[in-house]
């Protein structure tokens, strides 16, 4: 990700939060590393410019696709600033200490130090959700995946344990919640974003020029989806071709998996996807790699290795 774009979605963050725009910063920047990897062997493959044009008032779209940039993007923040609370980083916050010394269930008390989510939730939101400045439906629908990829941090914490007792006979536990890794949570996105709701919009009422009745039809629309889903409001195009004013690349020049070891069978399939669908001929290269290999340590403390050759 471009440094520009997430300087760009930083520049109306709350100026009092300065503490923490590095973390927001290289929080934004996980989550559009994530977002490329999980949609690596598609057609719209996350672009740089895909945080940048989702937040900008001029060329915002709400399609499946920006449904997932603000989902992961947000999950990205939270999830930065919340490790960063419990490493010690703010001097505002520390571990969740709450429920501590309460019984969380058989055989085990709530206790240890866990991840500070409400903390990242809170900050989270002043900065990401402040770029949404207008009341219509895309800034409604925006919030509403922002929000969604702030429970999906949540709903992938993981409970940690340690034993107690005579001889390490762990009679009785004592346990904390950590976050998960980040590539869970974008796992979690991706398939939110494989089941992602279009709203159907009553456009007469949209257009009656009521405000009233425009946010009563928007309200309604929304009462049915669930928190927790992604939602959008456009179809996408195929995004095979190069489209540079909404920042669609195209998928020429692509490179796609046909043999390997171990893909899956969405992988195999990425040559018909990207090349043949598209219009295009998968042009096959042959390149030479070198790569360290055979490497073996000696005492002490060097590790030598040999260069080998590999065709691609």
């Amino acid at each position: 990700l471009c440094f520009r774009s997430v300087n760009n979605f930083l520049m109306t963050g709350p100026k009092a939060y300065l503490t923490y725009s590095s973390s927001v910063a290289a929080g934004a920047h996980s989550g559009m590393e994530e977002c490329k990897f999980q949609f690596g062997w598609e057609r719209w493959n996350c672009p740089e410019s895909a945080l940048q044009l989702s937040t900008h008032n001029r060329l915002r779209s709400a399609t499946r696709e920006t449904s997932f940039v603000h989902a992961i993007s947000s999950a990205g923040v939270m999830y930065t600033l919340t490790r960063n609370c419990s490493m010690g980083d703010f001097e505002s916050c520390g571990c969740d200490d709450s429920r501590n010394g309460r019984v969380g269930g058989r055989g085990w008390v709530w206790g240890g130090c866990s991840d500070n989510v409400e903390f990242g939730e809170r900050i989270s939101k002043l900065f990401v959700d402040a770029l949404e400045t207008g009341h219509d439906t895309r800034a409604l629908i925006n919030l509403h995946n922002n929000e969604a990829g702030r429970i999906a941090v949540k709903a992938t914490m993981k409970r940690a344990c340690k034993c107690h007792g005579v001889s390490g006979s762990c009679s009785i536990q004592t346990c904390w919640l950590q976050l998960a890794e980040f590539r869970e949570i974008g796992n979690y996105l991706k398939i939110k974003y494989d089941q992602a709701h279009k709203l159907e919009m009553d456009k007469r009422r949209m257009r009656a020029g009521n405000s009233a009745d425009s946010r009563g039809a928007t309200a309604e629309t929304f009462h049915h989806v669930h928190a927790t889903e992604l939602v959008f409001l456009e179809d996408s195009p195929d995004y095979c071709t190069r489209n540079a004013s909404l920042g669609h690349h195209g998928t020429e020049g692509r490179e796609c998996l046909q043999t390997g070891k171990n893909l899956s069978q969405w992988e195999k399939r990425s040559c018909r996807r990207l090349c043949t669908e598209c219009g295009l001929r998968v042009e096959e290269r042959r390149t030479e790699v070198v790569a360290s290999c055979n490497c073996k340590f000696h005492w002490c403390c060097t590790v030598r290795c040999e260069q080998c050759r590999q065709l691609v």
